[in-house]
């Protein structure tokens, strides 16, 4: 890193950060779960936990250095992922993630999920998503929000399809997109009709594609899914041809930076694509992933990103400035976040 950078990245303290307007447009709720709500949980629905306390639990439901799949990041889950399937969870995830946002100076979230993981029986899929859009709609928060939902590849196709009728009901009521998420080496392309009949009925794409496979699943998620966003994207630094179409049909990047190193997508971050996608003209926004799972905040992020690339706060700010354009948003909640990051 030249003195210069050095000097840019050194004018950027993580107060100046933390105070800086900041949009999350890829936050999975239950990877925000807080380890003391879900040993709360895991109490209220008789379900023993590896440990029964927060520090002792910490380290089966965080990720640690060592993880280097997705596969395996995506096991953490599996430890606290029963205590998440009972009324009530769904809901009190919603409101912490807003206390948790504007804390972090977070004036935009949109939260994402699959209904269909975390219901149960007697707690079907709609029962979860309606938890979550009520407990959002009453919290007395300065944080705008919207809801993604997630399909996911593992699902068999039907389900995927009722998912996406689920969101098509609930759009009126803060379901903003839809997602396509899980491991990459299942196709999306079984799901494509599910995901047009989403696109046609107003709600945008955003498509886990390119972190765990190559070039050739974000060329899936953009030519037969048709995404207007793209979740991590790493794999278009191995495509220079797939990534100048990527920018100019100006797709927003979603870009994790510790969840990919998490995940093997990265193996350090000067292997990351994030810095050379923004100098070439992309859309690139910085999101947290599963901030508790890995240990991050937004700040946290925008932080790694200056002190790793000489980042300055101007160039964090156009940062934030990217995020409003890509939000799944309506006009007049753009304008009041344009408004909101240029002041």
């Amino acid at each position: 890193m030249g003195a210069a950078r050095d000097g840019a990245a050194a004018l950027v303290d993580a107060d100046a950060v933390r105070a800086l307007p900041k949009l999350d447009l890829h936050c999975h709720l239950d990877g925000a779960a807080r380890t003391a709500t879900l040993l709360e949980l895991a109490d209220a629905a008789g379900h023993a936990l590896p440990a029964d306390t927060v520090d002792a639990l910490e380290p089966f439901v965080r990720v640690g250095s060592d993880c280097r799949s997705l596969r395996e990041f995506l096991t953490v889950f599996e430890t606290f992922y029963p205590v998440l399937r009972q009324p009530g969870a769904a809901g009190r995830l919603a409101r912490e993630l807003l206390e948790d946002a504007a804390a972090d100076g977070v004036v935009h979230v949109e939260a994402r999920f699959c209904p269909s993981l975390q219901a149960a029986d007697g707690y079907p899929p709609e029962a979860v998503l309606e938890e979550v859009l009520g407990a959002l709609a009453d919290a007395d928060s300065p944080v705008s929000w919207g809801v993604i939902v997630c399909g996911y590849r593992p699902l068999p196709v039907e389900e995927n399809a009722r998912l996406v009728d689920l969101a098509l009901r609930h759009a009126d009521r803060g379901v903003v997109g839809m997602d396509l998420a899980g491991p990459e080496d299942l196709p999306g392309r079984p799901f494509a009709d599910a995901l047009r009949r989403a696109r046609e009925g107003g709600l945008p794409l955003t498509v886990h594609a390119g972190e765990a496979a190559g070039p050739e699943s974000v060329r899936e998620a953009v030519d037969v899914l048709g995404a207007t966003r793209l979740g991590h994207a790493v794999a278009l630094r191995e495509d220079a041809g797939l990534a100048e179409r990527v920018r100019d049909a100006g797709l927003a990047l979603e870009c994790c930076l510790t969840s990919n190193l998490s995940t093997g997508a990265v193996a350090g971050l000067d292997e990351h694509p994030f810095d050379a996608l923004r100098r070439a003209g992309h859309r690139v926004t910085l999101a947290t992933d599963d901030p508790a799972v890995c240990d991050t905040t937004l700040t946290d992020e925008y932080l790694l990103a200056a002190r790793t690339w000489g980042l300055g706060l101007d160039d964090l700010r156009v940062l934030s400035a990217a995020a409003v354009e890509a939000a799944f948003v309506d006009d007049a909640t753009r304008a009041r976040l344009r408004a909101t990051v240029s002041a």
